[in-house]
């Protein structure tokens, strides 16, 4: 029976927040799109779960700002187009990865171990952007931040790679 009074039943009880659903989701893995924060997604392939195919980094930039260094909304486009392009780089380095992963526990783990670092990507980034809360220049500084936290990853993988490549033969070329 429910605990609420009569008056309380006539309101509709509280949801939960979009990302407490996203978290609890994520460690269900019930997921196919794993929304981590307004700016981007991780996308799996619907039908064979998240182990099966390398996810993919989305940016929800609509729509991509143009790029120029005499206002911040073009600094903003420079920053964007610099992070769909760092994007495109962890994209092509999670697939080489991916195929080296043998087990479907290895590619698993990683692909948890990549929406956990996108997370934290952008959480890093919102935090410090925070410095700039209310200017104009916060979303210059979130984008770039963003660009940054990508060409740092991109060299944490590449180290990931030339321990996986170790001692192979059949090794492709790290992007």
């Amino acid at each position: 029976m429910d605990e609420r009074s009569a008056p309380d039943l006539a309101k509709p009880a509280r949801r939960r927040p979009r990302a407490a659903w996203a978290a609890t989701a994520v460690a269900l893995g019930l997921v196919a799109a794993v929304p981590t924060s307004a700016s981007a997604v991780t996308r799996y392939a619907e039908r064979a779960g998240p182990a099966a195919y390398p996810p993919v980094i989305v940016e929800n930039f609509k729509p991509v700002l143009a790029c120029g260094q005499r206002t911040t909304v073009g600094q903003e486009g420079c920053g964007e187009h610099h992070v769909l392009a760092a994007d495109e780089q962890l994209n092509a380095d999670v697939k080489v990865i991916f195929g080296l992963l043998g087990t479907k526990a290895s590619r698993r783990d990683f692909v948890a171990a990549q929406a956990a670092w996108l997370a934290y990507r952008n959480a890093d980034c919102k935090s410090r952007s925070d410095a700039y809360e209310g200017g104009t220049e916060q979303p210059v500084a979130y984008v770039y931040c963003l660009a940054a936290d990508d060409g740092a990853r991109h060299q944490e993988l590449k180290t990931f790679f030339d321990v996986l490549a170790q001692g192979r033969a059949d090794v492709p070329n790290f992007p």
